[in-house]
């Protein structure tokens, strides 16, 4: 089961996902909502057994730090979103948003690895563009994927921040997410869950994919 955590300036997603044990939890992208979520965490009984970051811009790390000190899991940030996780100080002082710089991440995400939780296995999937580490966590078992700021409902993550390319972002689009079956729901940094299906058809930025243009 996933829940959904939104706080902070930009409106940010945090999403704690309970295991198939029922003891043991993951939390992704532990933003301004970090604090809620490990609240649940405690009510539920959950123990977070990992730190997962889709990506490092500021808002999807922005309580990593209160997290790893609540929780002592490890983090987990694929090696090529390090320059992004080395700017956040600065990114914070350019928003104005106060900000704990954390310890380096503790473990790299590789693309194509399994990751296992409490009987949940979620597989690493490599999807840059909008940030050039960037990747989405899809679940093996269920018909879920944690997406960051890859795809929202109705609209893609942007492109113009350093790393970004919006070719390279429609790519991962095409061959990360819409190959995934059309019920499979997916879960983005900002917004409201949705699904593959409802993009592919409704999305105007993804329509075109799909239907075998690049855009």
């Amino acid at each position: 089961m996933i829940f959904s955590f939104t706080g902070g300036l930009f409106a940010q997603n945090t999403f704690l996902v309970a295991c198939a044990d029922g003891r043991t939890a993951v939390l992704v992208d532990p933003g301004a909502a970090a604090p809620s979520a490990l609240a649940a965490a405690k009510a539920k009984g959950l123990s977070v057994e990992a730190i997962l970051l889709t990506h490092a811009h500021l808002d999807h790390i922005e309580r990593v730090a209160f997290a790893k000190r609540e929780t002592g899991a490890p983090v987990h940030l694929h090696p090529a979103d390090r320059p992004v996780w080395d700017d956040a100080i600065t990114r914070a002082a350019t928003f104005g948003v106060p900000f704990e710089p954390p310890e380096p991440p503790d473990a790299d995400l590789v693309a194509g690895a399994t990751l296992a939780f409490g009987g949940s296995e979620f597989r690493v999937a490599f999807a840059p563009g909008h940030a050039p580490g960037h990747v989405i966590f899809v679940s093996t078992t269920e018909p879920v994927a944690l997406v960051g700021d890859v795809i929202f409902q109705g609209s893609i993550g942007r492109t113009d921040l350093p790393g970004g390319d919006y070719r390279t972002l429609m790519e991962s689009i095409r061959s990360q997410v819409l190959v995934l079956p059309h019920e499979t729901r997916l879960y983005p940094g900002h917004g409201p869950e949705t699904t593959v299906g409802a993009e592919a058809r409704a999305n105007p930025f993804v329509a075109p994919l799909y239907a075998g243009h690049f855009a």
